[in-house]
């Protein structure tokens, strides 16, 4: 199950590629639990005393957004009300640090980048990803959009201009293009399941490490933008 669209059209091609060459490419795999298939509500099943992630605002980059078709002004307008319905979940989270999750004579560069942050920090920034991953389950693509980072957006956005098939060349519209529909499940499942254990950083960039599903460990890169942590690619990295 793969939650990027395969699609056979120039544009969706173009964008498809550029979520590669970002490192944003969402691959699934038989059993859900690979990059990209996050998901919809529900409560990381953390163990850990201390490391409770509070809901953030649910604002979405969405205010801009058009969506298919249709008086692009009035569209834009739903896309903001979209993204004001989007309810951020408490999600409890184990922490612990990225010592967990290393690997006997594997590849730690992902475990072992920066330094560890503090625990203030590491909260907000799995708040960011819990309300990311929550808000792509939903379908909710203009409030996704808001826990984005700008760098994403603008590269999305800039290559979707070019595509004059394309109805809706918001953050929101594309991101709603490149999520296959038949990945819904696999999404809810997997933002269910998310359970963020470290946050490694190094300057404004980090990697939220987590514990995806059927033990899998992943890794969100993140971007630290006014002081807000924002996730820096559409899928995450597995690391085992």
């Amino acid at each position: 199950m793969r939650p990027v669209r395969e699609g056979s059209k120039t544009p969706i091609a173009a964008l498809v590629a550029l979520t590669i060459a970002l490192g944003l490419a969402a691959c699934g795999g038989d059993s859900g639990s690979t990059a990209g298939e996050a998901a919809d509500g529900g409560q990381s099943q953390g163990k850990n005393s201390g490391s409770s992630a509070t809901q953030g605002s649910g604002k979405g980059a969405s205010g801009k957004s058009k969506s298919d078709g249709g008086d692009q002004s009035s569209d834009s307008g739903s896309r903001a009300e979209e993204a004001a319905d989007f309810t951020p979940k408490k999600h409890r989270d184990s922490g612990g640090g990225s010592k967990q999750f290393r690997i006997q004579g594997g590849d730690n560069s992902v475990q072992e980048f920066g330094k560890e942050a503090d625990t203030q920090e590491f909260e907000a920034a799995a708040v960011a990803l819990h309300n990311f991953l929550d808000a792509r389950a939903e379908g909710n693509w203009a409030a996704a959009c808001g826990y984005m980072s700008k760098a994403v957006i603008e590269s999305f956005e800039k290559l979707a201009a070019q595509a004059k098939q394309l109805d809706d060349t918001s953050c929101a519209g594309i991101l709603e293009k490149l999520t296959n529909p038949g990945a819904r499940a696999a999404l809810k499942a997997e933002a269910q399941k998310a359970d963020a254990g470290s946050l490694r950083v190094e300057g404004d960039r980090s990697f939220v490490i987590y514990t995806g599903l059927e033990g899998t460990i992943m890794a969100m890169s993140m971007d630290n933008e006014d002081g807000e942590w924002k996730v820096a690619s559409l899928a995450a990295t597995p690391l085992n």
